[in-house]
């Protein structure tokens, strides 16, 4: 029993190592796209992440840090907190729930070391697993250890992949030449300065019908949302968390609201856009839960005012 034990254990150490090496060998180098199927590594990908990463290893001290989803990136003007004498950048990104979120704050936190960190809390991103996003930081972003931990944290086969073949690509530095474009026609989209990405003003989404929803967020993802709050907090940080404003009837359709708001509050500072101002699909947003530059210049001036109002820059 002993010695089938240890041949089994060796085995499997040695397909676990094929499976490593063939893996990004037959995704880079043999030119036949079944092989790729099963490998979702997009460099330079949906909403400009390779750009926002590449430029945040030029920046140092800045006033506020803003993560989140795409609600962030595209919610979050750094030119217009720049109008009001405040540095920003925006580390938001596709579908990023807090397990990616805490990654990139583990690794970027002391360096920017932003006076406030302001959370977009967009209730979907709690009730996600968190593999779309794992995909996207981890290609977009250095091969580093809090990337690595996150991998394991989201514990799937194609975060996995996605981890090993871009220590491969980074390591022969396969990727070496690329630029991702500021403006990407087929996405209506324009990468600004501070990690923003601002929508074209006459892209519009068709909407479908909505149905009623409950909110229910993941434990694992709660769990390292309070773990963001706690590692703002020891680097001595402000946090405010904000649900940016959404189409009224994209709002409604949680059931259980008040049970939302609650929620957060109870970590702390919590402001919901959506008691403040009544915006609509079509005028300022292009679908029913993203803005138009026109809605985010509402969202962002009236957002600046209360951070002054209630000095959480010092």
């Amino acid at each position: 029993m002993r010695q089938f034990l240890i041949k089994m254990l060796s085995f499997s150490a040695f397909a676990l190592i094929c499976y490593c090496l063939i893996l990004p060998i037959w995704s880079n180098l043999i030119p036949f796209e079944a092989f790729k199927k099963n490998m979702n590594y997009k460099i330079g990908g949906y909403g400009h992440m390779h750009s926002r990463m590449q430029e945040i290893k030029s920046i140092k001290k800045i006033d506020v840090l803003v993560v989140g989803s795409s609600h962030a990136y595209r919610g979050y003007d750094p030119r217009l907190f720049a109008e009001s004498g405040y540095t920003m950048f925006n580390l938001g990104s596709s579908n990023q729930t807090p397990v990616q979120a805490l990654a990139l704050l583990r690794t970027y936190m002391s360096r920017l070391n932003p006076d406030l960190v302001i959370y977009d809390v967009f209730p979907g991103i709690f009730e996600s697993d968190g593999v779309e996003s794992s995909l996207d930081v981890i290609a977009n972003e250095t091969f580093n250890w809090h990337t690595i931990r996150m991998a394991f944290q989201v514990n799937h086969l194609k975060t996995y992949n996605v981890l090993v073949n871009d220590l491969f690509v980074e390591g022969l530095r396969i990727n070496r030449g690329f630029k991702e474009p500021r403006y990407k026609s087929k996405d209506n989209d324009s990468y600004i300065q501070g990690g923003y990405v601002e929508k074209d003003k006459d892209f519009l989404r068709n909407q479908s019908s909505l149905s009623n929803l409950f909110w229910s967020p993941r434990n694992d993802q709660w769990k390292s949302f309070l773990e963001v709050e706690q590692l703002v907090d020891a680097k001595g940080a402000q946090f405010l968390m904000v649900r940016s404003p959404v189409d009224s009837s994209y709002y409604h359709r949680y059931s259980n609201q008040d049970e939302i708001s609650e929620r957060f509050k109870v970590v702390g500072d919590y402001i919901d856009f959506n008691d403040l101002m009544k915006l609509r699909y079509k005028e300022d947003l292009y679908d029913r839960h993203h803005l138009y530059q026109s809605g985010v210049d509402k969202f962002n001036k009236s957002l600046i005012n209360i951070i002054k109002q209630k000095g959480f820059i010092r």
